[in-house]
């Protein structure tokens, strides 16, 4: 009987080894890690990781401008026959796109990875109660008032949207945002900000042309047809 007994505690103890042996292979280096290894900045970096997914464009940069646009029309033998001046005031907002962005911990530092500052989003109003116009001979059609407006927007954006200081400004603002956040969420945590941020601007890739396609590839594209111009 005793036998039996020192036979079930020896198989208990084996078991019990067994088990502990299991539980420190799959859970002993995350639990290491997180209390005596940099734990706070794994915890620090998913929950930042979190709080990015929940966003999707952030503003991080608006102005607006104010002007006036000239536009006329001449006829032959008339001259000019149609003057329009429209004063406007024109918003442009630069978003970055988070569902692109990249967290990973190197060290005791949360590097964020972000898309670089876009143009997003533009609206031109215009001050019709100050518009002044000079169309006599040739009235202002609804088709080329709409015509004018689209053309100034046209214009606008094309010259703010890759303009170096809005860019420069929107990316400085992403950076503040992203320390922001980071500090709030560190915050959260029982041992606070034990680690530090680096945001840094990750390039998009580049689209392969398709000369590089048809290299890669060892095929050669189709020689153009030629369609004779019937009219």
């Amino acid at each position: 009987m005793k036998k039996v007994k020192v036979f079930f505690n020896v198989l208990f103890d084996i078991l019990l080894c067994t088990i502990l042996v299991i539980v420190g292979i799959r859970f002993g280096p995350n639990l290491y890690y997180r209390l005596f290894g940099s734990g706070n900045t794994l915890w620090i970096s998913e929950r930042f990781s979190e709080e990015l997914m929940e966003k999707n464009e952030l503003v991080v940069f608006e102005t607006t401008l104010s002007g006036r646009e000239t536009t006329s029309q001449s006829a032959w033998l008339l001259g000019k026959v149609q003057e329009v001046v429209i004063p406007y005031s024109y918003t442009i907002s630069f978003t970055v796109d988070l569902s692109k962005s990249r967290v990973t911990v190197e060290g005791n530092t949360i590097m964020v990875r972000l898309p670089p500052p876009r143009a997003s989003f533009s609206k031109l109003t215009v001050d019709e109660s100050n518009m002044k116009k000079r169309d006599w001979l040739y009235p202002l059609t609804p088709e080329r008032y709409a015509s004018i407006k689209t053309e100034i927007e046209q214009k606008l954006f094309h010259e703010t949207s890759e303009k170096t200081e809005y860019l420069d400004a929107a990316w400085a603002t992403a950076v503040k945002n992203m320390e922001s956040l980071f500090k709030s969420v560190a915050e959260e945590s029982e041992q606070g900000v034990t680690c530090d941020i680096q945001v840094l601007m990750e390039q998009p890739s580049p689209i392969p042309s398709d000369a590089e396609t048809t290299s890669s590839t060892g095929l050669e594209s189709p020689a153009p047809s030629f369609v004779p111009n019937t009219l």
